[in-house]
């Protein structure tokens, strides 16, 4: 009888067992899953290098901006000193058409003057007879 228990106990573990693996995934389950972690680590991979070649992207797009900057430093430092002489020169031009009214005011209040006539080889000449 000991021994009968002692069999009925060990199918009886034996049984647990066997329900116990039936019941978990089968190994083509597994292998499913293990391919869709795959396909997933793969296209996590393809993100990846994309994003490194938008940075890559970025960063060169990033260093050009940043050399137009320079030059556009550059550019509005010239412009500043070009704004300087033409604020000189317009200064200058101001004076010198002040300068050119109050010389055109003075000719025109002063008698008129007669022209002197030239003088030609027949005036010469007389002037010359004459003692």
């Amino acid at each position: 009888m000991r021994a009968m228990i002692w069999v009925v106990g060990l199918c009886g573990v034996l049984a647990i067992g066997i329900a116990a693996c039936a019941g978990g995934p089968t190994l083509s389950e597994r292998e499913a899953e293990v391919a869709n972690l795959r396909r997933q680590v793969e296209t996590l991979r393809s993100q990846i290098t994309a994003k490194d070649e938008e940075a890559k992207r970025l960063t060169a797009q990033l260093a050009a901006s940043k050399k137009l900057e320079v030059q556009v430093s550059a550019l509005e430092e010239r412009i500043k000193g070009m704004q300087d002489i033409v604020m000189a020169k317009n200064d200058e031009i101001s004076r010198l058409e002040k300068q050119l009214e109050a010389k055109k005011k003075v000719a025109a209040k002063a008698p008129a003057r007669k022209p002197k006539p030239k003088a030609t080889a027949k005036s010469v000449t007389k002037s010359k007879e004459m003692p």
